[in-house]
């Protein structure tokens, strides 16, 4: 803001600004501290996250510092109020206060009324706000936060001692929108609300993190006021990518014309269809209201185009409900049950939240930040401080790379990717990874290895690659048997054919949805583990292992109670102590037996033999949220090693820090053969997966001859845009000055876990809810926490049982998924504690006695 508007709209502020006592100053100060301490934006707490759409509502943002910020703002208003349109200004933050007052200059030019938030009038003596409120007919300016030196906010922020955090910021421009709305509501007239910056796009907020990025939660849609002077297509331009990159609508550029003719050069610059207006050069001293006056056409043309596409943003909304309907076939999904109505508009996201349209919210309908509450099928891996750097990296690379192939070839970004995974959930046994596009196709891969390993071990194919090659030549099938796997009841390993085989029959392999279905496994019934009434507990499968009355574990009763329940998770997990239980031999025996049925099978020609181990570690998702004992998978490894079965781990949901450790297998304390991960591969932005493998198991893929290699691959194999997202995800996690809930272990030694997340979920409360009559079990295992609640019969995935609690955390701000008749809830790695508990304490309410 140049010196004399601002010195002309000091003298307004100092007109409203009542002075007050040292005394009263430090009461204002106390109350600023505890309004931090208890003011949270964060999921979960409650009501009063929308930002309805009856007012159009605009930021505007400035490519440098003095390029008419205020100006624009108070020219806009002049065209809203002119046209009898109710008119706020807010300025968020503030510096150089009351002497500078950008609200001050637009209540003068509006003739408004100008207001101070507490934390503002603190910089002006005061120990509360000022000035009057909402009033029908005049346009409210109003300062929030301010301080009294005319620099950056995160200078002058620690400078006075009255620090301001992100949330606050957001949740303070929420709640003054949200005012304004409901004014303007009583008029029945769509409201106009100008939403001024500080400094430029990029210029730091008051905690140092960059103002583009504190106001996304919003949703505003930006006005950017561009750079007339030399080198001013370049600040503009920069701007603009800055606030694009970012998910910002670009209505539209105004920007001076000091002789450059700057703004023809960025029209024919920025995507076609971005207005760009052209003002006169700035007013010098002592001429602001002339120019604001020969600048009034501009303005008002200006208006009116933020004013139509605000409309047309709300009939777009409005709109994709019933298009999808029309045109989108839905995953898992029977579309005659779907209505318009229940049809999620999603209009963004803010780290964990979803930005979604509720067109019941309001005259307009509101966006909504909702916490995604199943992590977008599991997927989601970073808070919202954290989603841009993910962003930047996929825009890096899609800049320098687009796409390349990958066969024979390498490129940073795919190095960077590997060198993580190898060092990270596959460190003390990974030595390749094969990347593929998705989980469904990582376990394939992972059962080719798996079952080629089997042949060479079996002696059915050669150990030298020479004489593989021969074989071959003269053979090509080697007259190999068909194999199968060992694998667990109720795991799920993907949608595509071969994926489907590797699990028992259940809803999604039935004619009517996998026709070529084939069973291709041998299905163990796992003993799960939860808190049930209180205590951890292993609920035994009732018929055995294999389902069949036989060989069941505690057959006769005795000890069943002493070994399958425990007082805390630590016990629980404690698989060192329990390898010396009664149970864990229970286990062994049981294991042994129904392997050696399977060979006596396979050796009768009944069946083939068993190719491979393929399980989820410690967690079944798709079968309904089941904590698998992990004792049981500990000795299920082991037995399978000791007989020489490959073991493939799917850990595309379990892996990579879902569970509390960046390999899930760390858990059970076995390592795998091979291993697959996808979801949080890529922190949620971009479908890549990789299947890592042991030196040995790549060893049976070499040799002379390419028939003898995996031949397995798709277009997009390793492509650097997700390879570089992947890169930068397993950095995130695992650096402690950007993962909140990570604890390094300094202190660990050989195959223990060196790194782990702090227990996101309260177990005491978790006992609580386990109490409930409504709950069957429960558990809260790294990110996710998961209620099993009582219904008739089984449940299981066909149940809507959980579907009325997830609409009853709606209100919350919580968007959850039901999953028959389990409701989970999944943060993502990086989640502070303080939302998980506000979360459980939320989904605890919900659930009824």
């Amino acid at each position: 803001m140049s010196a004399p508007i601002a010195r002309r709209a000091s003298s307004v502020a100092r007109g409203r600004t009542r002075w007050l006592t040292s005394t009263s100053i430090e009461r204002s100060r106390e109350w600023f501290v505890r309004s931090l301490g208890s003011a949270s934006d964060g999921a979960a707490s409650g009501n009063g996250r929308a930002l309805e759409l009856s007012i159009a509502s605009f930021a505007i943002w400035g490519a440098n510092t003095g390029v008419g910020k205020t100006l624009a703002s108070a020219g806009l208003a002049r065209a809203a109020t002119r046209r009898g349109t109710a008119t706020t200004f807010l300025k968020p933050v503030q510096t150089g206060y009351p002497e500078d007052s950008d609200a001050g200059f637009v209540a003068r030019q509006t003739k408004g009324n100008e207001t101070a938030g507490e934390h503002a009038a603190v910089a002006s003596g005061s120990t509360e706000g000022g000035g009057e409120g909402f009033a029908a007919g005049v346009t409210r300016a109003h300062t929030e936060f301010a301080w009294r030196r005319a620099a950056g906010p995160h200078l002058t922020a620690a400078e006075e001692g009255r620090p301001v955090s992100d949330e606050e910021i957001v949740r303070a421009t929420r709640n003054y929108l949200r005012e304004f709305a409901e004014s303007a509501r009583e008029g029945n007239a769509r409201g106009f609300a100008v939403i001024e910056t500080a400094g430029g796009v990029a210029s730091p907020g008051p905690s140092g993190t960059l103002q583009c990025e504190i106001l996304r939660a919003l949703r505003l849609p930006a006005i950017l006021i561009g750079d007339g002077r030399l080198g001013g297509i370049s600040t503009t331009t920069s701007a603009y990518e800055s606030l694009h990159a970012r998910g910002y609508d670009v209505v539209g550029v105004l920007m001076a014309d000091d002789g450059y003719a700057n703004h023809e050069a960025v029209a024919k610059i920025l995507p076609s269809g971005t207005k760009v207006f052209a003002l006169p050069p700035l007013p010098p001293q002592g001429k602001a209201d002339a120019w604001l006056e020969k600048s009034a056409g501009v303005f008002s043309e200006a208006f009116e185009t933020a004013m139509n596409w605000h409309e047309k943003r709300i009939q777009a909304l409005q709109k994709l409900p019933g298009e999808a309907l029309e045109k989108i076939w839905w995953p898992f999904t029977q579309h005659a049950t779907v209505e318009p109505d229940t049809v999620t508009v999603i209009d963004g996201r803010y780290g964990e939240d979803f930005e979604i349209y509720d067109q019941e919210k309001g005259r307009d309908g509101a966006i909504d930040l909702r916490f995604d509450g199943a992590a977008s099928w599991w997927t989601q891996g970073v808070s919202a401080e954290l989603q841009q750097e993910l962003n930047s990296a996929a825009a890096n690379a899609a800049g320098r790379y687009g796409h390349v192939m990958f066969p024979e070839n390498v490129h940073q970004p795919s190095m960077d990717a590997t060198n993580a995974l190898l060092e990270g959930p596959g460190k003390g046994w990974g030595s390749r990874v094969f990347y593929s596009d998705n989980g469904s196709t990582a376990t394939e891969v992972g059962l080719k290895m798996a079952f080629r390993k089997y042949y060479v071990d079996a002696g059915l194919v050669s150990k030298d690659g020479h004489q593989r090659a021969k074989d071959l030549i003269n053979d090509g099938s080697c007259h190999l048997p068909q194999l199968r796997i060992i694998a667990l009841d109720g795991s799920y390993h993907g949608d595509t054919l071969g994926a489907m085989d590797m699990q028992s029959p259940s809803v999604f392999t039935g004619p009517m949805q996998t026709p070529w279905y084939q069973p291709r496994g041998l299905f163990l019934q796992p003993p799960s583990l939860a808190i049930r009434n209180g205590e951890w507990t292993v609920a035994l499968p009732p018929h055995g292992l294999l389902n069949d009355g036989e060989d069941r574990l505690f057959h006769d009763g005795k000890d069943l109670e002493s070994n399958t329940t425990w007082k805390s998770k630590a016990d629980a997990f404690d698989i060192g102590k329990r390898l010396d239980s009664p149970l864990a031999n229970e286990y062994r025996q049981a294991v042994d037996k129904a392997l050696e049925r399977a060979e006596q099978d396979a050796k009768a020609g009944h069946m083939g033999p068993v190719g491979a181990l393929m399980m989820e570690p410690v967690l079944h998702g798709a079968g309904g949220m089941v904590l698998i004992d992990p004792l049981f998978q500990n000795i299920l490894m082991k037995v399978c090693r000791e007989r020489k079965i490959p073991i493939v781990l799917d850990e595309v949901f379990a892996g990579i820090w879902r569970l509390g450790t960046e390999g899930a297998w760390e858990i059970i304390g076995e390592k795998p053969d091979i291993s697959c991960y996808a979801k949080l591969l890529t922190g949620g932005l971009m479908p890549m997966s990789a299947t890592v493998a042991t030196a040995d198991v790549f060893d049976v893929f070499y040799g002379p001859g390419k028939a003898q290699g995996l031949l397995h691959g798709h277009s997009y194999t390793a492509y650097p845009i997700g390879c570089a997202v992947a890169s930068k995800a397993l950095s995130l996690y695992k650096d402690p000055a950007k993962n909140p809930n990570l604890i390094v272990d300094a202190s660990s030694k050989g195959d223990t876990p060196t790194a782990y997340l702090r227990e996101l979920w309260d177990e005491s409360k978790l006992k609580e809810i386990s109490n409930k009559s409504s709950v069957r079990r429960v558990f809260g295992q790294g990110c996710v926490l998961a209620v099993e609640l009582e219904v008739e019969g089984e449940g299981g995935y066909s149940s809507n049982a959980a579907k009325e609690v997830v609409l009853r955390l709606r209100p919350h701000s919580v968007q959850a998924r039901p999953l028959g008749n389990v409701v989970y809830l999944m943060c993502a790695p990086t989640t502070p504690k303080a939302t998980c508990d506000r979360l459980l304490n939320v989904l605890a309410e919900e659930l009824s006695e």
